[in-house]
């Protein structure tokens, strides 16, 4: 099997908006709710049942997170807006905004906003799989870059680390997701889902974060 058998495949950007597989749901209530929900998870089934991984992507590991990114920060969700991105109502974008910002790279302010592909606008939910979803109050380490990209995150759903815990217990959540190719350069194709997490300490990966960040800068002219 080869990753040309599924679709898409990003290089080394985030998938853009149109390559994106998405999905539009209408929300109603009562009856039709119910209807939209059975209609939803069987629309789910059989777009599973066709693509193994709805969006798939070059591996990044965390050499490749800190060389790609503008930012890097660790941050609190404090908001999480969805809009229509033009009048005819085609596209939504939803805007995440954090705050307590902890920077490592590229920040200068008290609070960062990263755009992202899908979300909801009223009763109308634009599903992008794979898409990363932030709720207001949880805390992450944030890989982010620019570049009009569906997710503002390097490597689409990669460059995000939920933290967990408080004060000198917090942990990093490090996920690993199954290799399902490799590309003619060698470079690991993976999907969007995660096979496995292991709980690192806050502290020491933020500390292998700002080492490879240090090479990085002293790598440059």
């Amino acid at each position: 099997m080869t990753p040309t058998d599924f679709a898409p495949i990003a290089g080394d950007s985030s998938p853009s908006r149109a390559l994106l597989t998405r999905l539009f749901v209408t929300a109603t209530s009562g009856r039709m709710k119910s209807l939209v929900r059975l209609v939803f998870a069987t629309v789910l089934v059989l777009s599973n049942a066709r693509f193994a991984h709805a969006t798939t992507v070059i591996e990044k590991n965390l050499d490749a997170l800190c060389a790609e990114a503008d930012q890097v920060f660790v941050g609190t969700v404090i908001s999480v807006q969805s809009a229509w991105t033009e009048a005819q109502h085609r596209d939504i974008e939803t805007t995440v905004t954090f705050g307590d910002l902890v920077a490592l790279l590229g920040v200068d302010t008290t609070e960062v906003s990263l755009q992202f592909s899908g979300g909801r606008v009223g009763d109308v939910i634009e599903y992008v799989p794979g898409m990363p979803q932030f709720n207001v109050g949880e805390r992450f380490v944030i890989f982010a870059r620019g570049g009009g990209s569906a997710s503002a995150l390097v490597g689409f759903h990669q460059g995000f680390f939920r933290v967990d815990g408080n004060g000198t217990s917090e942990t990093v959540a490090v996920r690993s997701y199954e290799r399902i190719g490799t590309l003619a350069d060698g470079r690991s194709v993976i999907g969007d889902s995660a096979s496995a997490t292991t709980n690192v300490p806050l502290e020491d990966f933020l500390n292998d974060v700002r080492r490879r960040l240090a090479q990085r800068q002293g790598a440059q002219p």
